[in-house]
């Protein structure tokens, strides 16, 4: 499981592009491949953790997985992927590590956003559990707001 982390955080740090921090080495995509159909044949066979994995979080997990290997066939190292496939990559690699762990809160999601007052894409990642507080935070502040206006 180290390994899935591990492969999630390489293949997230060459798809963040600072022009300031020296350049990682890229990731071979085989690592991924060997890993992923192992936790394949394991999810399949419903042993070891998966065995009381909920059938419709199997079903999910394994079609994340098609979608990651399908983004990354043909390729030999990240780098052969575009950032945006990069993204989408380390996004479903944590989805599926966090469908293992049972740890939903603790998957990261990561997002390309425009910074403000820039053209410029910015890549932004953020715990599951930090997007909703923040999404709360910014819903409280709106309902203040709009009570504060009706006195």
């Amino acid at each position: 499981m180290r390994g899935l982390m591990f492969a999630a955080l390489l293949l997230a740090s060459t798809a963040a592009a600072a022009s300031d921090v020296a350049p990682r080495p890229p990731l071979a995509i085989s690592a991924i491949t060997s890993q992923q159909k192992q936790i394949h044949d394991d999810v399949i066979a419903q042993r070891g953790r998966y065995k009381d994995m909920p059938a419709s979080t199997r079903s999910e997990l394994l079609s994340k997985q098609a979608e990651v290997l399908a983004m990354i066939e043909g390729k030999t190292h990240s780098t052969d992927l575009s950032q945006e496939e990069q993204v989408q990559v380390f996004n479903r690699l944590e989805w599926i590590e966090a469908a293992i762990n049972n740890a939903e809160d603790e998957r990261m999601v990561c997002k390309r956003e425009r910074t403000i007052g820039s053209t410029r894409l910015v890549r932004v990642c953020r715990t599951v559990a930090q997007e909703r507080e923040a999404r709360e935070a910014a819903r409280k502040s709106l309902d203040r707001g709009a009570f504060q206006d009706r006195r």
